[in-house]
């Protein structure tokens, strides 16, 4: 997502990174911000200092990591997963180390988030993104060993681009055309309403939460 660079800038500035120390980045979102980090990634991508892992079981030794950080990542993980990666996370880092990520908060504050709202609804729907309560994430945390924990509102007023919206339109027909031929019908009503709504009000992202925890 070009059009969230500043968002990730001031991500990494309130996570209060030391420079140049070794970081840990799940998903590798950060991969153009921080440059000199370890990117934790699940499938194959072109990109440097990135390391293929499975979540559940990340390849380092203890107390090896100064920060981990993820940038909107565990949205795309299930509650039931989150366990194991926090646990992992505490796991990696050193004593006295920050874990620090930012997770969708699901509540749209004007008409063009609205729009986004409807779209992450249908991909929640298929399981491809996923809802999480912040206060559910605040006990797996302390669950994993985290202390010291901090949790932030950030309101948003990023734009998605309409060359973007092109993309979700096109995506959500192939998904309907896809789910038509199994014989379902679940996804046209929740995707007619993204139609509707992006086509009058354009599209933004939503809010988001930004935790900082202390191993």
């Amino acid at each position: 997502m070009p059009y969230a660079a500043k968002d990730r800038q001031e991500f990494i500035n309130r996570s209060n990174l030391i420079p140049d120390s070794r970081i840990l980045d799940f998903g590798g979102m950060l991969s153009e911000e921080l440059n000199s980090a370890v990117f934790g990634i699940t499938s194959k991508r072109v990109l440097s200092n990135a390391v293929l892992i499975k979540p559940l079981l990340l390849p380092f030794k203890n107390s090896v990591f100064k920060s981990v950080v993820s940038y909107h990542y565990f949205d795309l993980v299930s509650s039931e997963k989150l366990d194991f990666l926090f646990e992992e996370a505490a796991r990696v880092l050193e004593k006295d180390a920050n874990f620090s990520f930012m997770i969708m908060q699901w509540a749209a504050t004007n008409e063009a988030q609205k729009s986004n709202l409807l779209f992450n609804e249908v991909l929640k729907s298929i399981g491809a993104l996923y809802k999480h309560d912040f206060e559910e994430i605040s006990f797996k945390l302390n669950k994993a060993g985290f202390t010291e924990i901090t949790v932030e509102s950030i309101r948003h007023d990023i734009t998605v681009p309409e060359k973007f919206v092109d993309e979700h339109l096109l995506m959500l027909g192939n998904l309907i055309k896809i789910e038509k031929t199994q014989g379902g019908e679940g996804l046209k009503a929740l995707a007619k309403q993204y139609f509707h709504k992006v086509k009058e009000h354009g599209e933004a992202m939503l809010p988001a939460i930004h935790f900082i925890a202390k191993k």
